[in-house]
Parts: C-alpha cells; sequence; structure tokens
C-alpha cells in the first residue's frame, strides 16, 4: 500500500477513535448524573444530598467557540474548577449567588457559574450547579437620546424588580428609524428590543427561574445550556449591559447613546419550584 495512502486511513482512524471515546465518555457521564439525580430531593431553599458527602464548593467557568483549519471545523471548550472551600455535609442551601449564561448566534459562549464537585470515588467529577436568580440592578442614565439634523430618536428607561422597560420615540424622514438593543462583551451578543419610526415600548426581564443542574467537570459542553434555557442565543446573569439608541442613518454613519447597565445578585429568593436538569 502507497505509504500516504496508509498514513490517510490511520489519521482517519485515530479522529473516528476519538469521536467515539468521547461519546462514550459523554454517555457514561450522563448515566452516572441520571442514577445520582434518582436519590436528590429539594425541600424548602435545600438541596438533600442521599448522604453526609465530601464537597468542594467553587465556580466553574466554561468557554466555547469554533475555530477551522483548512476544510475541517472544531468546537473548543475551555473547562475551569476553581475551588473556595472543601465541606462535608447532606445539605446545600440553595441561595443567589453570581452567574453568567451567555451565547451567540455562532455559539461562542461563557458560562459562568457556582459549583459544587462531589468528591466521592463513585460519584467522580460530578458537579452540582445551582442558578438562583435574584438581582439588584444600577444604570448610569434612564435617558437616551440621538440626533441628526431635525431627525432625532428618544428612549425612557425604568428599572423593574427582574430587568427594566421604556418606551422608544422617533422622529424620522430620511433615515430609516430607530431601535434599542441590549448588548454584553466577551462574547459579543446583541439582543434587539425594539425599532420603530415613530414610537414602541420595551421590556427586559431577566432569568427568573431556579435551576439546579447536574453536570460532569470533565465532559460538560456549554452548547448543551441551549436545552435547559430553550432557546439558541442567550444573554442572562449578572454583570455589565448596554442598552443602546441608534438612530439608522443611510449612506452615512449611524448615531448611538448608551447606556450602562449593572446587574448584581440579590438578596431575594424568587419563589416557585427548583427544575432539576442534566446539562453532560
Amino acid at each position: 500500500m502507497d505509504p500516504g495512502v496508509f498514513f490517510f486511513f490511520l489519521i482517519i482512524f485515530i479522529i473516528l477513535a476519538i469521536i467515539l471515546w468521547g461519546h462514550r465518555q459523554r454517555e457514561t457521564a450522563k448515566q452516572k448524573a441520571e442514577r445520582f439525580r434518582e436519590g436528590l430531593r429539594i425541600e424548602g431553599n435545600e438541596l438533600v444530598l442521599p448522604r453526609r458527602m465530601r464537597l468542594v464548593k467553587g465556580r466553574l467557568t466554561l468557554k466555547g467557540y469554533w475555530s477551522s483549519s483548512g476544510r475541517s471545523r472544531h468546537y473548543h471548550i475551555d473547562r475551569k474548577f476553581t475551588q473556595s472551600e472543601e465541606l462535608e455535609t447532606d445539605r446545600i442551601e440553595l441561595k443567589p449567588e453570581r452567574f453568567s449564561l451567555i451565547m451567540n448566534k455562532s455559539e461562542e459562549t461563557l458560562i459562568d457559574v457556582p459549583a459544587y464537585l462531589l468528591m466521592e470515588p463513585e460519584l467522580e467529577n460530578i458537579l452540582l450547579i445551582p442558578i438562583i436568580p435574584s438581582y439588584r440592578f444600577e444604570i448610569d442614565k434612564q435617558s437616551l437620546e440621538a440626533s441628526k439634523e431635525m431627525e432625532f430618536a428618544h428612549a425612557r428607561i425604568d428599572l423593574t424588580e427582574w430587568g427594566f422597560s421604556g418606551r422608544l420615540y422617533a422622529t424620522v424622514q430620511k433615515c430609516r428609524g430607530a431601535r434599542v438593543e441590549l448588548k454584553r462583551k466577551g462574547p459579543k451578543v446583541t439582543e434587539k428590543l425594539a425599532e420603530t419610526r415613530e414610537s414602541a415600548e420595551f421590556s427586559r426581564e431577566f432569568m427568573r427561574e431556579k435551576l439546579m443542574i447536574i453536570s460532569n467537570k470533565n465532559v460538560v459542553d456549554p452548547r448543551e445550556f441551549k436545552k435547559v434555557l430553550g432557546k439558541s442565543i442567550f444573554l442572562e446573569g449578572h454583570g455589565e449591559y448596554i442598552i443602546e439608541l441608534t438612530l439608522d442613518v443611510p449612506l452615512g454613519s449611524d448615531i448611538h447613546d448608551r447606556a450602562t447597565l449593572m446587574a448584581e445578585p440579590g438578596e431575594e429568593i424568587p419563589e416557585g419550584e427548583t427544575r432539576v436538569e442534566i446539562v453532560i
């Protein structure tokens, strides 16, 4: 056999073996997580474990992005668990802590959440991720304006318990209209809230459902959060956001005005049941 053909088939075999090995790892991790979930229960604002267990509390950070080389594309995942303390307990208090869940249309992703790593030998690498939404909002300005000659746009923003609402006004002739968008950097995500040539109301509420996610430190894929959140593009959690007003100018530079919205963890625990999901 020609050496070139031999090495071609060898490379194909290695790639297939890696894919099958990764699939097997994920299936094994999922089965272990499903068995563990059967022994969990939630009482009020506490997660009750099957028995007293050794845990490491910390934070899980996931970064995902696509890269291409030649004819192939590959989705890279950077996984990092940062330890803060060790404990032994049979209960975990479900309380608000900082979290970020961000994914854009290119599947560039940032997941930054509190997590508990199980240290029992039979539960190696299993993570418990409580996401308890609660917010305290601050905004640097509540009025946005953009104008060009005799055409202008104005937006008024009011903070609410779970986000913000407002109204957009536009007076345009040559301009296409005005829009308000919510934005975040790293990864870059833009969500359109309103667009009009006259007036429109807009509002944005951040995630308010309580989640308990069971995962695996070594094989978790951030794209799997799309299934839990029910959308392919998401922009949720705490941190710094930009609310941007744009006057859409044809054949010229658009006019912008921006407000910075800060979302910090609140103290109030939302009502309702905690949904338990597996994300591998």
